[in-house]
């Protein structure tokens, strides 16, 4: 029953490869989507619904799903980045409304995020590793950083297509470990949180160039990163630069 469901859902999803919908970020790209510290989105890849982290404020990011029109019953499974709040809260308010969607939280993630799941009884899988968790969407699986970290990775027709929660590791560390697993020389977007908010601006522009190099073609940097990195990655992508923001979808790939 439930493949059936998924089938009938997944004919209702968008026709594109790749749609991306930003539900939860620091600034807003649409009207009535509403901004607030913290990042959530949704990935659908070939009919395949994967959300990725969970906003910090349940309400809201149950409300901004709903102004994008994705329903609870549609996503298919999730990934929570790390351990913050401002990436995990709201998943505990989701997974009651479809309580079949398996949510990877890493293994090092402290015992109270996993308490708070029990609470509700979700269970979720600890990852530790690379996982292919539907056809051609990958979790990096766990990266050490203060804290941890998983990002996602899209194998698209253009190209490898990755998202990022908070980039504690340091996103120029997260990009390399992505290549290094999918065996890759270049990245076709770049999308998330970097936090370089306090982050001071030879270093940001050091980061940009090396990511350059490490083969980004397009980026939208969210969340953490700060409007200063924002204007110098701006400078340095050129048109390869976009903003990201609440209400922001992206379908087809730019």
């Amino acid at each position: 029953m439930k493949a059936l469901v998924l089938l009938l859902l997944a004919a209702l999803l968008p026709a594109a490869e790749l749609e991306i919908r930003v539900v939860y970020d620091n600034t807003s790209a649409r009207p009535g989507v509403q901004e607030d510290w913290g990042f959530a989105a949704v990935v659908t890849f070939q009919g395949r619904r994967v959300l990725f982290d969970s906003g910090t404020k349940p309400d809201l990011f149950l409300e901004n799903l709903g102004k994008l029109a994705v329903s609870p019953a549609s996503i298919e499974t999730a990934v929570i980045s790390h351990e913050h709040g401002d990436h995990r809260n709201g998943i505990y308010r989701l997974w009651p409304q479809n309580p079949s969607i398996p949510v990877r939280f890493l293994d090092a993630f402290p015992p109270k995020a996993f308490e708070e799941a029990a609470a509700i009884g979700m269970r979720p899988l600890r990852v530790t590793v690379p996982e292919e968790i539907v056809p051609g969407v990958w979790t990096t699986g766990f990266v050490p950083g203060r804290p941890p970290e998983q990002s996602l990775l899209i194998e698209t027709s253009k190209g490898l297509v990755m998202l990022t929660g908070c980039s504690h590791p340091g996103i120029v560390t997260l990009v390399e470990t992505a290549l290094r697993q999918r065996g890759k020389d270049s990245v076709y977007l770049l999308l998330g949180g970097f936090h370089l908010f306090q982050t001071p601006e030879a270093d940001i522009t050091a980061i940009a160039a090396r990511l350059k190099e490490l083969g980004v073609a397009r980026i939208r940097p969210a969340h953490c990163s700060g409007d200063g990195a924002k204007a110098i990655f701006r400078r340095v992508f050129g048109e390869g630069f976009g903003e990201a923001g609440a209400g922001l979808v992206l379908s087809p790939l730019e």
